[in-house]
């Protein structure tokens, strides 16, 4: 039990000593803290811009992105390159009737006045063949005739 005892008696001590380096370590830390600190002026701080948006810029950028991303979105555009058996070549792919083109659907294909017809949400487009910019070839698939 003496044992005991002692080990004990020692624990203690030990905790007593390690707790005063402890709390001369946090009463050098306040002293430091109590130390006058000299910052900016009140005219100092009445000149500085204030950090946060306003409602009214926010406003004015979501707007300026709303008309950039509009102009992004009508720099595409649609070239008829050829009409074939009711197909059409449009910006290199060919399509059919019913087929999507960006936010434009395929509706009407006429060959003979070499024009087709987009629709999308109300619109309508027309895409026409230019005589001097492409070959305007008429193809005829002619069965053959055995004699």
């Amino acid at each position: 039990m003496g044992h005991k005892l002692l080990i004990a008696l020692f624990g203690c001590i030990l905790i007593t000593l390690s707790a005063k380096s402890q709390f001369e370590d946090i009463d050098k830390l306040i002293e430091k803290i109590k130390i006058p600190r000299h910052g900016l002026t009140k005219e100092q701080i009445a000149k500085l811009k204030n950090p946060f948006i306003d409602q009214r810029t926010l406003k004015k950028i979501v707007i300026k992105q709303k008309i950039i991303n509009k102009l992004k979105r009508k720099k595409f555009t649609l070239r008829l390159l050829s009409i074939f058996d009711n197909r059409a070549k449009i910006n290199g792919r060919w399509y059919k009737i019913g087929d999507k083109i960006g936010s434009y659907r395929l509706s009407y294909i006429d060959p003979d006045q070499a024009f087709v017809i987009l629709k999308a949400k109300g619109k309508q487009l027309r895409l026409f063949l230019h005589k001097h910019k492409y070959k305007r070839s008429l193809f005829q698939i002619s069965e053959g005739r055995k004699k």
